[in-house]
């Protein structure tokens, strides 16, 4: 017998999809602060919308935003890029989920009063790089063949000895569906965050 699930978990999150996951579903209660914040009155910057096949930014979510690629530009991002507002009109808060992570994201506006490609890409990277809590990992939802895919990921994560050393991170809970494929308008007025393997 493991802890209870964590409390900071979104109340609708199951480790396992499928069967295999239903029976701890709970409708999410989560909403914007505010009316005109909601996903459904706002248009994503076009570096964001989701695409599975032919994702507009080539990003791997376990590394550092610097390294991403938008494909539409024949260079890398300058500060300019990045200081492109999210969504039309600008929004000042983001909440982002995905099926696999059981923590919400959210998303702040650091310095002109609105959400910039450089806000989301930062601080979706420092909320992915958290280490996780014993409680993420010891609990009743999971058992050993799910902490056994964290386990995975996290190894196949790190690429040195000082990444082993700070242990499973957030991103694991990927489970290899690491490379960003986009934004789309989600449930109750928040953005998923879509994710999938690498495209070759």
């Amino acid at each position: 017998m493991y802890n209870e699930r964590p409390s900071n978990w979104r109340r609708d999150f199951r480790f396992k999809s499928g069967l295999a996951g239903v029976f701890h579903i709970k409708s999410s209660q989560s909403y914007p602060p505010n009316d005109w914040t909601s996903s459904s009155k706002l248009v994503l910057h076009r570096y964001l919308q989701h695409d599975k096949v032919y994702p507009p930014t080539i990003y791997d979510l376990r590394r550092d935003p610097q390294t991403l690629v938008f494909r539409s530009l024949d260079r890398r991002p300058d500060q300019r890029d990045m200081a492109q507002t999210v969504t039309d009109p600008r929004t000042p808060w983001m909440r982002i989920y995905n099926s696999r992570l059981p923590w919400y994201i959210d998303i702040v506006a650091q310095d002109g009063g609105y959400i910039t490609l450089a806000d989301l890409f930062q601080q979706l990277f420092a909320a992915l790089q958290k280490p996780i809590h014993q409680s993420d990992y010891y609990n009743d939802d999971l058992d050993d063949h799910d902490r056994q895919a964290l386990n995975q990921a996290y190894l196949s994560r790190c690429r040195d000895e000082a990444e082993r050393m700070g242990g499973v991170r957030r991103v694991d809970f990927l489970r290899g569906k690491v490379f960003f494929e986009g934004l789309s308008k989600g449930k109750n007025g928040m953005w998923r965050l879509r994710t999938g393997l690498e495209k070759l």
